[in-house]
């Protein structure tokens, strides 16, 4: 990563993976400067906003943007101004930096549990999955990077254990199906590994498991029996596949397991 010690890096999307982010990059060596509409950063604004955008570059010309934005759900108009808008934007008032986006695997949809790669197509057919898909085009056409997130969780945060532990229902979809999470290091890790590798996408997701087995896991963990599964038995348009992180694991990515 010693690349990454010359670089002036914008991290845009100052949460939780854009914090862990911001200070592996600081660690090695890195000028870094963060952008965030809500929450503190060192400068505030949305990456569709073209005075903030240009208050930034005033401070730092980047060489290196990671897009970390988050929508937290929200509509398809959402998506567009959070990733699309913003990608667009970027792209314009930065032609030189390289990009690297943080995309989903929920945009593989329901490969009924099979095997996918980054060259396995899409599948997911919904709107917000489509403005993902458009976003991740507009970075590849300009020489950045994609890398297609699992659902992050950390020491303190994991969605699936607080939703076991209060007592909610089961996620959507049958009990085989294949859940994917990577902790929010490995997360960060993966970006790093990827700003010094060549155009192109790139999955970062821990080894799967199903639903049964994520929730039996949780039972003996917490000693607290698994919900009701009151939830329908598909997945309502989810992603369900074994998506592979072969690509990144051969550069030398080795993220902890979900259940330790």
């Amino acid at each position: 990563m010693s690349h990454l010690a010359a670089q002036r890096v914008w991290v845009v999307g100052h949460g939780f993976l854009g914090r862990e982010l911001a200070e592996a990059c600081r660690a090695l060596g890195a000028t870094v400067l963060t952008i965030d509409p809500a929450v503190p950063a060192d400068v505030c604004g949305a990456a569709n906003d073209a005075s903030a955008l240009a208050h930034a570059r005033i401070l730092i010309e980047p060489t290196l943007i990671f897009c970390c934005m988050a929508t937290h759900g929200g509509t398809a108009e959402a998506y567009r101004a959070c990733y699309l808008e913003s990608a667009q934007a970027l792209l314009q008032a930065c032609p030189a930096a390289k990009i690297i986006f943080c995309s989903s695997i929920s945009v593989y949809g329901d490969y009924h549990g099979e095997l996918v790669t980054e060259q396995s197509p899409p599948l997911a057919v919904s709107s917000r999955a489509a403005v993902l898909l458009a976003t991740e085009q507009a970075v590849l056409a300009h020489g950045g990077c994609v890398a297609r997130l699992a659902p992050l969780y950390g020491e303190q945060r994991c969605e699936l254990r607080r939703r076991h532990s209060a007592g909610e229902p089961q996620l959507p979809g049958a009990p085989e199906r294949v859940l994917h999470y990577v902790h929010v290091q490995d997360a960060a890790a993966a970006l790093l590994l990827v700003s010094c590798h060549p155009s192109g996408i790139y999955n970062v997701c821990g080894a799967c498991f199903t639903k049964a087995q994520a929730y039996a896991a949780l039972a003996r963990e917490t000693g607290i029996p698994a919900a009701a599964e009151i939830s329908p038995a598909s997945c309502r348009g989810g992603v369900n596949a074994r998506v592979s992180a072969e690509k990144l694991l051969t550069l030398g990515w080795a993220p902890r397991p979900f259940f330790e």
